[in-house]
């Protein structure tokens, strides 16, 4: 994989872990994923993912991303990375911006990737911003001036929305 991916892997795992909880069925799963068992953590949170919680869904992505308790499938990841990060998962949004700027299970497209990662700096959480500020950086050598800002403007309302 490469950098770009690797940088947003680590931040992802490990800020996926302060979400908040929400039912009994998306605690379960959040806790059997970080304790390994990923058939239990399937089990309980695809479910919850279905029903639309974005915190599942975004799970539901890593699983998908690492192959854990699933056969890789960088489609399905970002299917779920999508859903998570149209209802404002900052994690999902990072990890869908890495997949468009890479064209891993969907095709590659920088621009809505750049806009992704410039949705997912905007978010309180210094370690986040800090992965995706090093993402844009790279990201940023691939579009032209005015793709930026194409994309800067549109991120606005996205951002507003969030709030």
């Amino acid at each position: 994989m490469t950098r770009l991916m690797s940088v947003f892997l680590i931040a992802a795992v490990a800020l996926g872990a302060s979400s908040s909880t929400a039912r009994a069925g998306l605690q379960d799963g959040i806790n059997a994923y970080f304790d390994g068992d990923y058939a239990a953590a399937l089990q309980n949170l695809k479910p919850e993912a279905e029903a639309d919680d974005v915190i599942a869904q975004y799970f539901l992505g890593e699983m998908y991303l690492q192959g854990k308790g699933v056969d890789q499938d960088f489609e399905q990841a970002a299917a779920w990375y999508e859903r998570a990060a149209i209802n404002g998962h900052p994690e999902a949004q990072a990890a869908l911006g890495s997949l468009e700027m890479l064209g891993l299970g969907v095709p590659r497209h920088p621009t809505s990737g750049y806009f992704w990662l410039i949705v997912s700096v905007v978010w309180e959480d210094s370690d986040l911003r800090q992965a995706a500020m090093s993402a844009l950086g790279q990201a940023a050598v691939q579009l032209s001036p005015d793709q930026k800002r194409a994309m800067a403007r549109a991120a606005v309302p996205q951002w507003k929305r969030s709030q």
